[in-house]
Order: structure tokens, then C-alpha cells, then sequence
């Protein structure tokens, strides 16, 4: 097997094992079971994959690469960034309403080290982002100059977090789009200008 063709079978077992997990869940999939269903031996699977927790990681880092390709990035970033801001909002909100909530409890129970590291780049990648946003902002003329950058990126950063817990999605007495939406928006309007505030206003009346 060449080096391509190796990274194109992985790619094609991480889709299916990530199938899998959605539809049976994380506790529930065994290496017996993926071999099963995928008719593939043990030996197979190993060449790709050292354990469980192995596959685990690098099934929730496909979904998030596939997640934040280089394109999608730079293509959000040619929007202002009001713009940008209600689309990571959309984004965050089909995440949290997909079927993701029960993967990523098994996730947190039964895989803890694996999990702290999903959870910390998550932080990592947001907390990079919401940065070029607000610097963004500023020299558009939407946000103000004098805002305090890195509480602001930190609040963002942690409740964006805290909604992400799996227990949190179980237990939120409201819709998590009115949550989400809310908080975003709060964000938004609590360091634009009169001309930022104008530009929000447009695009939520749209």
C-alpha cells in the first residue's frame, strides 16, 4: 500500500467509524464491532489505529478539520465583521443542535484525556478567531478601538465553552438557538460604534 493510498483508506474508515458513533454511540461501538461493520479484519484496523481511545481522537479531529477547512476560514473572512460574527452564531448552533450532545458525553465519561484535548483546541481555535474578528471590526469602523480585547475574547471563549458541556445541553431551560444567539448578539452590541450598530441591526432584519 503507498503512503497515498494509506491516508485515503484512513480517510474513508474515519467517515465510516464517525457514522457509526453518531448512530450507535461512542460506549456502545466496540473494535469488534467497527471491524464488523466494515467488514474488515482486526490486523486491518490496527495498521491504521493503536486502541480505542486512538480512534476516538482521530474520528472527533476528522469532524473538526473537516469542520475548519483553510477555504471555509478564508472565505468567512472576506465578510465584514458583523458578518463573521453571526455566521460563527449559525455555526455554533447547528453544532450544538446536531447529533454530536450524546457522542460528546460518552466522549467526556468514558474518555476523559481524549476529550480535554478536543476541548482545549476548540478553546484554542475560537479564542484565535474571535481575535481576528474583533481586530477586524476595529478597522472597519464597527467596533470600538477602546474595548478590552482579551476579557471580552476570554467571556466569549468561556461561555461558548460552558454551552458545549455536555451535561449543559441536557439541562438548558431554553432553546439553545435563542441561548446562542442571545449571547452572541449581547457580545456584539456591548463594543460596536453607531455604524456597527446600524450594520447589525440590517443584517438581523434581513
Amino acid at each position: 500500500m503507498t503512503e497515498n493510498e494509506f491516508y485515503r483508506t484512513k480517510e474513508e474508515l474515519l467517515e465510516n467509524i464517525s457514522e457509526l458513533f453518531l448512530k450507535y454511540g461512542l460506549r456502545s461501538t466496540s473494535m469488534d464491532d467497527i471491524c464488523s461493520h466494515l467488514k474488515i479484519s482486526k490486523k486491518t484496523l490496527y495498521q491504521f489505529f493503536s486502541n480505542k481511545d486512538d480512534v476516538v481522537e482521530q474520528v472527533f479531529l476528522h469532524r473538526r478539520n473537516n469542520n475548519r477547512t483553510r477555504k471555509d476560514t478564508e472565505k468567512l473572512k472576506q465578510h465584514n465583521a458583523i458578518q463573521i460574527m453571526l455566521s460563527i452564531r449559525d455555526h455554533i448552533i447547528a453544532g450544538l443542535n446536531s447529533r454530536m450532545p450524546a457522542n460528546l458525553f460518552d466522549l467526556k465519561k468514558y474518555h476523559p484525556d481524549v476529550y480535554q484535548k478536543i476541548n482545549e483546541q476548540d478553546q484554542v481555535f475560537i479564542h484565535s478567531l474571535f481575535h481576528e474578528v474583533i481586530d477586524k471590526g476595529i478597522r472597519e469602523g464597527f467596533f470600538r478601538p477602546n474595548i478590552n480585547k482579551e476579557v471580552q475574547v476570554y467571556l466569549f471563549v468561556k461561555q461558548m465553552t460552558f454551552l458545549g458541556e455536555p451535561e449543559m445541553i441536557s439541562d438548558i431551560k431554553y432553546p439553545l438557538d435563542i441561548i446562542v444567539s442571545t449571547i452572541v448578539e449581547n457580545v456584539i452590541r456591548s463594543f460596536t460604534t453607531p455604524q456597527g450598530m446600524s450594520e447589525l441591526e440590517k443584517l438581523l432584519n434581513k
